[in-house]
């Protein structure tokens, strides 16, 4: 590994469903500014001297896109299993886009982290992308981030590397709602097990072993609003929450 990849710092950021093209411009910046300056998996401390690079990615197409043929392509890669991934339509995509912006770069080899975060259906890209990146050995420490993202399988050698992240379900009244994200409700973690020689469905089998759910003002759009009326009683914005629980989270698997 050269000296100059040692020291770089992937950010890819990927959208989901026929998304707006700067929709995560936001979130890419504050991202950046954050991990900046904190110590990251795979690095030797705090990045304050690496450098980072980020990139906005679209693995599904954006809003200019046909969305039924996006629809499509997500459902298709939401119930790949672990031996098929190679066949991800959205991470295949974003696996070529990486490539292609290392080469502009001029890297060669291997990179030392590798931060993919999807919001929606890119969630499964990013998953998929960075399980053939660690497979592959092209990036010797690689996370992904699913935010508000559909439910699908994790492969085992990549759910401590995952953290999901929904809407956190509320109080009205006396009873208590469900997350207002139906999207990351969609879809399942769940497989097949064995107890005692008998088949048992597990519903977290293929779960990642990060999943929180953060107190954001609105829907499933709404992840990373930064403008009123999306703050919270403590002046944090819905951005602020989301980037202060990734970077919480790579922290602490230093």
């Amino acid at each position: 590994m050269s000296e100059h990849a040692e020291n770089k710092v992937e950010l890819y950021l990927l959208a989901g469903l026929a998304t707006a093209p700067l929709f995560m411009e936001d979130l890419r910046l504050a991202l950046e500014r954050r991990l900046r300056y904190a110590a990251l998996p795979g690095q030797a401390g705090a990045v304050g001297g690496a450098e980072i690079r980020s990139c906005l990615l679209y693995p599904y197409g954006d809003w200019s896109r046909n969305v039924l043929a996006q629809l499509w392509e997500i459902r298709a890669d939401m119930r790949r299993r672990e031996g098929k991934l190679d066949r991800s339509i959205g991470g295949g995509r974003t696996l070529a886009e990486i490539r292609r912006e290392r080469g502009k770069a001029d890297i060669a080899g291997t990179v030392g982290t590798t931060v993919l975060v999807g919001h929606s259906g890119g969630g499964i890209a990013a998953v998929h992308a960075a399980a053939t990146l660690m497979a592959s050995g092209a990036s010797a420490s690689c996370f992904a981030v699913k935010i508000g993202s559909p439910r699908c399988r994790i492969p085992e050698r990549l759910k401590h590397r995952v953290l999901s992240i929904h809407a956190e379900g509320r109080w009205k009244g006396d009873s208590f709602r469900r997350s207002p994200d139906i999207v990351s409700r969609i879809g399942s973690y769940g497989g097949w097990g064995i107890n005692r020689s008998l088949p048992v469905w597990r519903k977290d089998k293929h779960a990642p072993a990060s999943w929180i759910g953060v107190p954001i003002v609105g829907k499933h759009p709404d992840y990373f609003r930064n403008r009123p009326p999306y703050f919270n009683a403590d002046g944090k914005s819905n951005l602020d929450l989301i980037v202060e629980a990734i970077a919480a989270w790579l922290s602490a698997l230093k």
